[in-house]
């Protein structure tokens, strides 16, 4: 029995033991990724690191080419107390040719001409006095000045590296350690030179009453370093930052799909007041690499409403055509949407294929707000503005308007026309052919139901003052 019992215990511990193992290689790999909307993003990464007692040289490399060392933190997780960084450096002058020649100014090198037919080429030993792109001056053992250009050289010989290259972007650090052996440290830091965007697409229904929702999120990685089964985090909101230097940015366009079913891969949270969303699964992001996943699964039969508005305060000779419909649980969605795009398609009912019928960007938008997009304006709808009278004084205006609306299509529309006054005035519309609702301080909306190929004329007289 006691060895049963032996043999039992030494089988739970060896299992822990493994188990602690993995727990601790999971560790040891592990890379956070934090991306912002704005265009960078908090990188997190554990690594071993190797300390002697005392004072260390440490080179911390792979780190981003657009990292913000003021940024970066250091901890030691095996040894919190023991290791203390006094002085860091970051170097990203990397080898290249001329970053190479620009140290070997006043030194010695080699250069190989390459030669022609019979002739093998020679080679020139002296000092290098100046270089411009691939062209060289040289002097020779003799003084002689030789200017060599670029397409004559085969080769070019240094002595050695440079120490103050390196390879690859490195954070160099002055380190001092308690202890001696390997530890587990991380590193966190910000990068710029990297941003996800939300791409969302919306197929209409054949009765342009319902449609299926679905969104994808786009990172687009021109940071300089690769972040290999990472754990992927992205945060909606204005975050407000410090601009120090201008980054470059990528526009990038989504895929749209179409996926009843599937699982969703994000879960959402608040985080302060911006919204986070944790990819449910670790993913690699290379750089130079423009990575999409599914952001939501698809929501079907989402009403909408389909309005047309003439607003010719932005477009005196169109009307909008605009689609409109609320973030709710009860429309199948209920989530905090990220500023973004969405891209609205309809199948063509003569081969089922689905056409392109207009997009519209969407800011930040809260569960239980309404969608408003405009995709485009109305080819059979013909809007014509007149104005008729215009009597202005010291502190007022008489004015009236007049706005004939033609219905060209084969079927009844219904047009939203706002007029819009000027801000800092009271306004009172006295006479008009339609009814109205004041929809704000500056819109007078009428609602106008036009006949299939038929027209009608909106006109009212409005006083303002100031």
């Amino acid at each position: 029995m006691k060895t049963q019992i032996a043999i039992l215990a030494a089988i739970c511990l060896s299992i822990l033991t493994n188990l602690n193992a993995q727990t601790a290689d999971r560790q040891i790999a592990e890379t956070g990724l934090t991306v912002y909307n704005d265009g960078f993003a908090v990188v997190r990464q554990n690594r071993n690191i190797t300390f002697k007692k005392g004072i260390n040289k440490i080179l911390f490399t792979d780190v981003a080419q657009f990292i913000d060392p003021t940024t970066v933190n250091f901890k030691s997780l095996s040894a919190p107390a023991g290791i203390s960084i006094l002085e860091q450096n970051y170097e990203y002058d990397l080898v290249n040719q001329t970053s190479l020649l620009e140290r070997y100014l006043d030194k010695t090198i080699t250069v190989n001409l390459r030669g022609g037919g019979a002739d093998t080429g020679t080679s020139i030993t002296g000092t290098l006095l100046a270089h411009s792109g691939n062209n060289l001056t040289i002097k020779d053992a003799q003084n002689t000045i030789k200017i060599i250009n670029d397409e004559s050289i085969e080769a070019i010989d240094l002595m050695e590296m440079p120490d103050d290259l390196v390879t690859k972007p490195t954070l160099v650090w002055l380190a001092q350690s308690e202890a001696q052996g390997t530890q587990l440290c991380r590193v966190t830091y910000t990068t710029a030179a990297i941003r996800w965007n939300a791409d969302y697409s919306a197929v209409l229904n054949a009765d342009e009453t319902h449609l299926d929702f679905t969104g994808w999120v786009t990172i687009d990685n021109k940071s300089g370093a690769t972040y290999k089964d990472a754990v992927i985090k992205l945060v909606a909101g204005d975050v407000r930052r410090i601009k120090k230097r201008p980054y470059p940015m990528y526009e990038v366009m989504a895929l749209g799909g179409e996926a009843p079913g599937r699982k969703k891969q994000f879960e959402e949270k608040p985080f302060m007041e911006y919204h986070l969303y944790k990819l449910l699964r670790k993913s690699t992001i290379n750089n130079n690499q423009v990575k999409q996943i599914e952001f939501i699964p698809p929501a079907v039969d989402v009403p909408v409403k389909k309005l047309y508005i003439y607003d010719r305060s932005k477009i005196k000779d169109k009307v909008q055509i605009k689609i409109e419909f609320e973030n709710t649980r009860q429309n199948h969605l209920g989530i905090a949407l990220p500023k973004g795009t969405v891209r609205v398609f309809k199948k063509d009912p003569a081969d089922d294929n689905l056409e392109f019928a207009g997009e519209d960007a969407i800011d930040h938008t809260p569960q239980k707000e309404k969608l408003s997009l405009y995709i485009g304006n109305a080819f059979d709808i013909v809007p014509e503005y007149t104005l008729v009278e215009s009597k202005p004084s010291r502190r007022m205006r008489a004015e009236t308007h007049k706005i004939e609306l033609r219905n060209r299509k084969d079927k009844d529309v219904t047009i939203f026309v706002d007029e819009k006054f000027p801000p800092r005035c009271s306004w009172n519309i006295d006479r008009s052919t339609h009814k109205y609702e004041r929809k704000d301080a500056r819109t007078a909306r009428f609602e106008v139901i036009i006949k299939a190929d038929s027209t009608q004329t909106v006109q009212y007289s409005a006083t303002q003052k100031w």
